[in-house]
């Protein structure tokens, strides 16, 4: 350890503690169940906001086609988005928000009580996921470190974990 411009030898405390410090930074794969509950997030909004689930929102295809825009409007995602020019949404006439505000609200004109109202659920579902996955991340603590170890072993810690 440097102080100034006298130099302080590390006890040995310090550096078990610096070298535990340490690997606890280091970040090791790819948490699965942090995919997952990103997952279970995303599938709220995107029902919500969009009428479709994350895989249709990312890849426009819907019922096994893909063909962005042909639902007139009830599903969104992202290549309708791209190909959104100002009035014209897809292969039909539409506006984005208003269509959005539609999915929300499930009427064709609405107030901003309607919208604020029609997110409320979401918010809802959003923090009881939140918490139901930290109390999960916690009840199941030990079967998850056992699998981790296990991971450990046939190393592959370094790309997956639970």
């Amino acid at each position: 350890m440097i102080l100034g411009c006298i130099q302080m030898a590390m006890t040995k405390a310090e550096k078990k503690k610096a070298a535990a410090r340490a690997r606890r930074n280091r970040n090791k794969g790819v948490n699965v169940l942090s995919l997952a509950e990103g997952y279970v997030q995303t599938s709220i909004w995107t029902e919500k906001l969009f009428n479709t689930n994350p895989f249709e929102f990312v890849t426009g295809i819907t019922s096994g086609t893909y063909n962005p825009g042909s639902d007139g409007g009830s599903i969104i995602s992202i290549p309708e988005i791209i190909k959104y020019q100002g009035g014209n949404f897809g292969t039909y006439a539409a506006d984005l928000p208003s269509a959005v505000s539609r999915n929300i609200t499930g009427k064709t004109s609405s107030d901003v009580m309607d919208v604020v109202g029609g997110l409320f659920m979401p918010a809802v579902q959003t923090a009881l996921v939140g918490v139901g996955f930290k109390f999960g991340k916690k009840a199941t603590r030990k079967p998850r470190a056992a699998l981790n170890r296990g991971l450990r072993q046939f190393g592959l810690n370094d790309f997956i974990k639970f």
